[in-house]
């Protein structure tokens, strides 16, 4: 059998955690359907719109690019909308925005992005010397999120021990697979939960870090990854 481990949200929690932003640690550790919430407060037409555009969002989409995007186009097709969304959206998150801009003076400076981690990021200004806007608030995001998988595959890898027959397969930004024997389906998946659920206490170990939110998983199952089904807890 296929078993597929995703980190859950792991962009959006990973940004409120490094912005340090009250309201997103607030939402994320309340269990709040915050995409739901925010499409409410935005006026968007569905949750999944609020969900796609919450993740885009958050690497600062400008109004234009959501107005001439066709999977926007059909709940608004005029620039204004989006950029006055966008300003709700950061003045909700007051902390996701100030850490941008400081992001943003960071490589302005020509100075490196440093994470909690030890991690750099040296973010080159575009050739006519604007802000790479997209790359420079994705680079912290998307480092420090494959830091915490590579912790979550370490932690899974001595988990599962010696036995030849559960293997690890791939994996891809924010998702592990493995074969496993179906027999092992549950007792493997109660494995990626704990793995996932100690990473805040093994982010302590390593560098003495307290994590401010969880950081949980989803695990499935199935023949291949079209057919896949949820395995619970």
């Amino acid at each position: 059998m296929l078993l597929k481990c995703d980190a859950a949200q792991l962009e959006w929690r990973v940004l409120a955690w490094l912005a340090n932003d009250p309201i997103a640690i607030k939402e994320i550790n309340a269990d709040i359907d915050f995409h739901s919430e925010n499409q409410k407060l935005f006026n968007l037409p569905s949750r999944l719109i609020a969900k796609i555009y919450l993740f885009r969002t958050i690497y600062r989409g400008s109004g234009w690019a959501f107005a001439r995007d066709p999977a926007f186009m059909h709940v608004s097709d005029d620039p204004d909308f989006w950029d006055d969304l966008n300003l709700k959206f950061y003045k909700k998150y007051k902390g996701i925005d100030q850490c941008h801009h400081q992001w943003a003076r960071t490589v302005a400076s020509k100075k490196v992005i440093v994470s909690p981690f030890g991690r750099e990021w040296l973010v080159p200004l575009k050739d006519d010397g604007k802000l790479p806007w997209t790359k420079l608030t994705n680079y912290p995001v998307q480092g420090t999120g494959n830091d915490l998988m590579a912790i979550a595959r370490v932690s899974l890898f001595r988990r599962l021990g010696t036995r030849s027959n559960r293997l690890l397969i791939s994996t891809v930004h924010d998702d592990i697979k493995m074969d496993v024997p179906e027999d092992q389906v549950e007792p493997v998946a109660k494995l990626m939960y704990e793995v996932f659920d100690d990473i805040p206490k093994n982010v302590k170990k390593l560098w003495g870090i307290d994590l401010p939110i969880p950081f949980p998983c989803e695990v499935s199952a199935g023949k291949n990854l079209q057919d896949m089904t949820p395995v619970q807890r």
